[in-house]
């Protein structure tokens, strides 16, 4: 059961560095997203290749918004690959479902709050998926 634990402190130091990052830089640095991203794709691939779908799913969405209406950027495709396929991991299509539009809704509710036309969409990826695992976890 260690193992699970080491496992959820490095997820959780890797989302709180990519957090601090983005509303710093407003930024996703491919050193945190890529390795992420090819992990989780790794890892989805020998376990349970439907996953793959989750991942995909998200930044696909992400990449088709992004060069259709601007505002996404690359960062946020590539973490969409990886917590797409977490959540879709977690809970299937329901917990996917709540990860993707819940982190629209937290990102629209933390630009009317904060009065803000543009806000770091990363942060509100993260918690949203948290949020998403740890429904179906009972957390």
């Amino acid at each position: 059961m260690w193992v699970l634990g080491g496992a959820v402190a490095v997820t959780v130091c890797w989302a709180v560095a990519l957090l601090l990052v983005d509303e710093k830089r407003r930024r996703l640095p491919d050193l945190l997203t890529l390795p992420a991203a090819a992990g989780a794709a790794f890892g989805a691939a020998v376990t349970d290749p439907i996953l793959l779908l989750g991942g995909l799913g998200w930044a696909g969405l992400y990449l088709l918004l992004g060069v259709s209406f601007g505002g996404v950027g690359g960062g946020d495709v590539k973490l969409g690959l990886s917590l797409g396929i977490l959540a879709a991991a977690a809970g299937g299509t329901a917990a996917w479902f709540v990860a993707v539009l819940g982190a629209s809704v937290v990102t629209v509710l933390r630009g009317a709050l904060t009065r803000r036309k543009a806000v770091a969409h990363g942060p509100s990826m993260l918690l949203s998926t948290a949020f998403a695992v740890g429904m179906w976890f009972g957390a």
